[in-house]
């Protein structure tokens, strides 16, 4: 039985697809190319319902192989295309097919095929090959654009024999009418918010990534995060790093036979934490692109894709959390009650639950960023990875995005790629660390304590973002206390608040940092100084100075608040007074763009 194939090479944006519908009919077998990821992505998910429409992601070539791609950038005057045509572009290695072979193992002479050709420049190779071998006796019809005088370089041999065969063959030849550029035909809006300098043309839904996951005791959980991983569609790598477990990880991961996990085991008995077990897995990572994960987590069935369909360099795509009622909502995440516990979680029921959610909220992005968390393994490197301060864990993912934010990423929130999150069994709810669903762990609780203070030794104020988790990050300044009549309550009230703090007791300073330097890498003997011992306007930026009898509850805020108000006033160099403070401000620069890079 005869079929009627239309074969769409470049289909771009869907365009010719629609007109091809059109005016040959609906009972045509549609095949349909094109080397930009972004584009093939896009119109896959358009047409994943329609039986007879197969969109592909390949450059049309002459072989089977990898090319490199050059897409314009913002302001360029050209189309995507192999050859380099002189403008700015962007590069991507894409699959290329041969297109001779293709057809002639998927069809006969007797079917009736429609070509269009829109490929930038690399019709004339192609046509040439399939002049040279037959190819060409298979099209019924030619549907084509030129593009001669737009790439330089093409064989002058090659060129003349594809224009001897069009003006000897009579063929159905029909120039590609430019349809409607500013029509996406229900395809993703690429969010303004990421979109500088042509950026989709970077995006690329179909490569491998590294999911990075460390674990402590958390084998249950665990085994789920692991198959939910691997039942997404690219059989991606999975680092799986098991830090001093006792539950019968170890044994676990041993037991997998899979090519694509790599495995890191630290024996113990004590545990690294994820600040030291995130930037191991990251480094030993083989892919462009890393995923960190969490053990208690599991991947929606279009986790990578609705993820990857935004990323580009230089940028933070986080997923969107489900998550049950354990910790207050908010708008940045979705509250259900799939299960506070693995035996509660009905995986193939949360399946078609995962389904209705991306249908919900398809293609929908908001500015801000949590965990799970996509990037460029090299822009992760590039700021150092986490910081130590902050080991084991606490804070240190709001230091990393403050610090991401700084370097100038951009941050996005997919909301149809999407995470069941159990929360916290790291270690707050880690049962093995004397947790459990809704009860925090006194590991957990001391760690989050100590670290908030570190966030505030560095950072000069507390963690801040909006309400989608967007940092806010006002400007660090170089600040020092003055404190009369000081005692070791307020000492330890007020040191993380400032670079130096000066008091006029040597008793009270030396039994605090032998009490506090345990907590902290910040060297506490340079930072709790004697007043008559030093002069604080020569060694600070900024002196702030008052009466510890004086301080309450109340002006204690300003304090907190020192960094926010310098920000938000633009406070020049000055003598004033403001309640019980006296300031002397000597230069209002700031240093927040120090903090980028660690090490």
């Amino acid at each position: 039985m005869t079929k009627k194939i239309f074969i769409d090479c470049g289909c771009h944006k869907g365009q010719s697809i629609i007109k091809a519908r059109q005016q040959f009919g609906l009972d045509f077998e549609i095949y349909a190319f094109d080397a930009v990821p972004y584009f093939a992505y896009a119109l896959k998910q358009i047409y994943s319902n329609y039986k007879n429409i197969h969109v592909s992601w390949n450059a049309v070539w002459k072989e089977n192989s990898n090319i490199k791609l050059n897409l314009p950038t913002k302001g360029a005057s050209w189309s995507n295309s192999i050859y380099n045509r002189f403008d700015s572009y962007n590069t991507q290695i894409v699959p290329s097919i041969d297109l001779s072979s293709w057809i002639k193992n998927n069809f006969s002479k007797e079917d009736y095929i429609i070509l269009k050709l829109d490929i930038e420049g690399a019709e004339y190779e192609v046509l040439n090959k399939m002049i040279v071998d037959g190819t060409v006796d298979y099209i019924n019809e030619f549907w084509g654009e030129w593009h001669e005088d737009k790439v330089p370089g093409i064989d002058s041999a090659v060129i003349n024999n594809v224009k001897k065969y069009f003006e000897t063959r009579k063929f159905n030849i029909w120039e590609a009418e430019w349809l409607d550029e500013t029509t996406t035909f229900g395809m993703v809006k690429f969010p303004d918010f990421l979109n500088t300098n042509q950026a989709w043309s970077l995006v690329n839904p179909f490569q491998k990534i590294t999911f990075v996951l460390p674990s402590r005791n958390n084998l249950e959980f665990l085994k789920l995060a692991y198959k939910s991983i691997r039942d997404l569609k690219t059989k991606h790598e999975i680092l799986i790093l098991d830090d001093a477990s006792i539950d019968g990880t170890k044994e676990w991961i041993e037991s997998l036979n899979d090519v694509d996990v790599i495995t890191y085991i630290n024996p113990g008995p004590e545990r690294i934490g994820i600040v030291g077990m995130f930037d191991k897995g990251i480094a030993m990572a083989n892919t462009e692109i890393i995923f960190a994960f969490h053990a208690d987590m599991i991947a929606g069935p279009h986790l990578d894709t609705n993820i990857l369909k935004y990323l580009i360099p230089g940028s933070v795509i986080c997923a969107t959390r489900v998550e049950p009622p354990l910790h207050p909502t908010g708008p940045e995440k979705i509250t259900l009650a799939w299960g506070d516990e693995v035996e509660d979680y009905n995986y193939d029921l949360t399946v078609q639950r995962f389904l209705e959610l991306e249908s919900i909220h398809k293609n929908k992005t908001t500015e801000g960023i949590f965990a799970p968390w996509c990037m460029y393994k090299k822009d992760y490197l590039a700021v150092g990875g986490h910081d130590e301060l902050f080991a084991p864990q606490s804070k240190e993912d709001s230091d990393l995005f403050n610090r991401f934010i700084l370097n100038g990423y951009k941050v996005a929130q997919s909301w149809d790629g999407l995470v069941y999150h159990f929360t916290s069994r790291g270690s707050r709810f880690n049962k093995h660390a004397g947790g459990a669903a809704g009860k925090n762990s006194e590991e957990w609780l001391y760690t989050t304590t100590k670290n908030a203070r570190n966030f505030i030794r560095k950072w000069g104020h507390f963690v801040k973002h909006d309400e989608f988790m967007k940092p806010i990050i006002p400007h660090k300044y170089g600040v020092g206390l003055v404190v009369k009549n000081c005692n070791l309550e307020l000492l330890k009230a007020l040191e993380p608040w400032c670079d130096k703090i000066y008091i006029d007791d040597d008793v009270i300073t030396t039994h605090y940092i032998d009490e506090e330097q345990k907590n902290t890498k910040f060297d506490l003997s340079s930072k709790v100084r004697l007043i008559h011992s030093h002069d604080p306007i020569c060694e600070n930026d900024i002196v702030v100075e008052f009466d510890g009898m004086m301080l309450n509850q109340n002006n204690f805020i300003f304090i907190e608040r020192l960094s926010e108000i310098l920000t938000e006033n633009e406070i020049s160099v000055a003598y004033y007074d403001m309640d019980i403070f006296k300031f002397h401000i000597s230069s209002v620069r700031h240093y927040e763009k120090d903090l980028i890079k660690i090490g």
